[in-house]
């Protein structure tokens, strides 16, 4: 069976889009899938180090864009509706799954146009414009928190969960007892979580008693290194990392942003965290998810604004002094782990196409 996949942008969209193609694969491993994205996004890089093909076409965000680029982002959607036609009439898929994200936009419209039964998945709590529209000319929505289901027509929205990389989802022994923080602002690194980190090292002291293990990003890595080694904190710093799963299973706390992938690799290895939402995230989704897991109980969140080392300092060295609060935090945030959700979306696909 042929399967597309609509997911580019950023890496929310495309590693759960990648799960799915993998358990498409191990339920029939001549299922054949193909990627589309955009020339822009990591998708050009992460779908084929993955194994996939990957087709482009023309979509551009609509929302907090000016008037012109707002016109150019309807110009540039119907060239995706057309171009998006070529490849459906040309790839002949059984089924068209949508992974949020303006790039699927055009995808799905030409799906519907085309009568191929189309599927979308929303990683968030507060869907953004995109999927809440789209929900109304597909088959069936995916969401990942019970809490969107209400944004959804209640007949066509299934809870199944939000895919976690495959690769991820191994806990590793560690390495020591030392008290560990993971510290990552998503592949590219975040400014502001560097920044106060970097603030935080002179009152961590030289004890160490805490290990930190610090992806910064290309940009801030040398000067992030030479701080660290300035105040001979023990850790790792790393611009960038595939081992994210050493770095989760090593952990006490993590300290990131809060993107859906996140949050549920957050929950599968049931850890507490300081969550500071990337506040330009489109519809302010950072901030709704980060506001969830807080109220279960299961992290502290920073607005991106007040976060300075001072901050981060007190919070760290609370979590540091309770480890019984730790363990609570991560069991809240674990809770809205749903194994296999990339397998529970094949399925719920198969069933209705087969």
């Amino acid at each position: 069976m042929k399967v597309i996949i609509a997911a580019g942008g950023t890496g929310g969209h495309i590693f759960p889009g990648i799960a799915v193609a993998e358990a498409f694969l191990r339920s029939d491993a001549t299922n054949d899938l193909l990627f589309v994205g955009t020339p822009s996004g990591m998708e050009k890089r992460i779908v084929p180090a993955n194994g996939f093909r990957l087709t482009e076409i023309e979509a551009r965000p609509f929302l907090g864009t000016s008037i012109m680029r707002k016109v150019g982002a309807i110009a540039g959607l119907l060239r995706g509706v057309l171009t998006s036609l070529r490849i459906i009439r040309r790839e002949k898929p059984r089924v068209i799954i949508g992974m949020g994200g303006f790039t699927c936009v055009p995808v799905i419209i030409a799906g519907w146009l085309l009568q191929v039964p189309c599927f979308l998945h929303e990683q968030n709590v507060y869907p953004g414009m995109a999927n809440r529209w789209l929900s109304r000319i597909v088959q069936a929505t995916f969401i990942s928190f019970d809490a969107s289901r209400s944004y959804f027509d209640r007949t066509t929205v299934i809870h199944t969960g939000n895919p976690v990389r495959r690769q991820v989802k191994e806990q590793l022994a560690r390495p020591d007892s030392r008290f560990a923080i993971f510290v990552f602002g998503g592949s590219r690194g975040a400014r502001s979580i560097n920044e106060a980190v970097m603030e935080m090292l002179p009152r961590l002291g030289t004890d160490g008693e805490t290990v930190i293990y610090h992806q910064t990003g290309t940009e801030d890595y040398e000067r992030v290194r030479a701080e660290y080694a300035r105040y001979d904190v023990p850790g790792e710093v790393f611009p960038f990392t595939d081992r994210m799963q050493q770095y989760y299973s090593n952990a006490d706390v993590v300290v990131s942003r809060a993107g859906a992938s996140t949050i549920f690799e957050l929950a599968y290895f049931r850890k507490a965290a300081v969550l500071v939402p990337y506040p330009y995230a489109a519809g302010g989704h950072q901030w709704k998810n980060a506001r969830y897991v807080e109220r279960l109980g299961g992290a502290y969140l920073i607005a991106n604004e007040d976060l300075n080392g001072e901050r981060l300092h007190t919070v760290i060295e609370g979590l540091k002094a309770n480890p019984q609060l730790r363990d609570e935090m991560g069991a809240a945030t674990g809770s809205i782990y749903r194994d296999d959700a990339e397998d529970r979306i094949v399925q719920e696909i198969m069933t209705r196409v087969s």
